[in-house]
Order: structure tokens, then sequence, then C-alpha cells
């Protein structure tokens, strides 16, 4: 394991929680890591609530295009291109998490890709692709998000 880094805070967890938290540390002079192991702006704006927002907008101007003859407009041959709108779909995604990092990077908060894992009260070990990187802090909030449980009363119905 490389030497360990040392931190005023480490904030595990780069979603909607995580990484505006970093942000704000870091303005208020604190030297300032964080971590994530998937998704950087978490879950909703990666797969959850954007790309879904993004997929009902176009459906919905789609179906405006196709009715558009009652405004007087001339439309014909209204076809969706299925690769041209996923593609689309994951611009709007990536211009938003590259915003993410762009803060991020742009408030001098240190980013680590990887899993953390804590080795002491105030030292977390995080391992990723490049191997394993000892850092410790004073100060570690978890913003980790949820994950759903499934209750017996209440089964998982996908």
């Amino acid at each position: 394991m490389a030497e360990k880094k040392k931190f005023d805070a480490i904030v595990i967890g780069a979603g909607p929680g995580g990484y505006p938290c970093a942000i704000r540390l870091a303005q208020l002079g604190k030297k300032v890591a964080i971590i994530e192991k998937e998704y950087f702006g978490g879950v909703c704006l990666n797969v959850g609530c954007i790309p879904s927002k993004a997929l009902i907008k176009a459906a919905s101007t789609f179906e405006k295009m196709q009715k558009a003859d009652g405004m007087g407009f001339k439309v014909k041959g209204v076809e969706v291109d299925h690769k041209g709108l996923l593609e689309w779909k994951q611009s709007v995604v990536s211009k938003l998490v590259g915003g993410v990092s762009t803060l991020l990077k742009g408030n001098k908060v240190e980013i680590f890709k990887g899993e953390a894992t804590f080795v002491a009260k105030n030292e977390l070990s995080v391992k990723s692709s490049e191997g394993v990187q000892a850092l410790t802090a004073d100060h570690i909030v978890i913003a980790v998000g949820s994950s759903p449980i499934e209750l017996p009363a209440f089964k998982f119905d996908e």
C-alpha cells in the first residue's frame, strides 16, 4: 500500500449529498477528498431520474411532431432513430456528470474512484483498478445513498 494521504475531511459517496458536501468543505478551506465507487452524481443523475426525464421529453417532442399539422405545420415521416435517441440521452447525462467532476476539481477536492473500507476510526483503504490507497482524515462523511430492501409483506414485483 502507498503512503497514507492526510485530509481534513473525506466524503465517501459522490451523489447528491456527497459531492455538495465535499465542495462546501473545500470552500470553507478544508483539504478534502471524495471517494466514489460507481456513479459520480449518483444513481439519479446517471441511470435514474435524469435519463428517464430526458427520454420522457423526447417522447413528448415526438408526440407533438406527430400532431403538429393541427397547428399548421406539415411534418411528414416522423420516425424514431433509437440509436440516435439513446446517444442524445447519454450526452445529456455525460454533460451533467462532467459538471459534477468539474465542480469538484474546481474546488480542489481530490477525487478517488474506488471502494472505501474503514481500516480504523480515521483511516480508509480505497481499492481501485490502480491498486490500494490509504487515506486518513479528522472527519469522514458517509454519503453512500441507500438500497431498497424487500419486506416480507411487500415482495418486489419488478
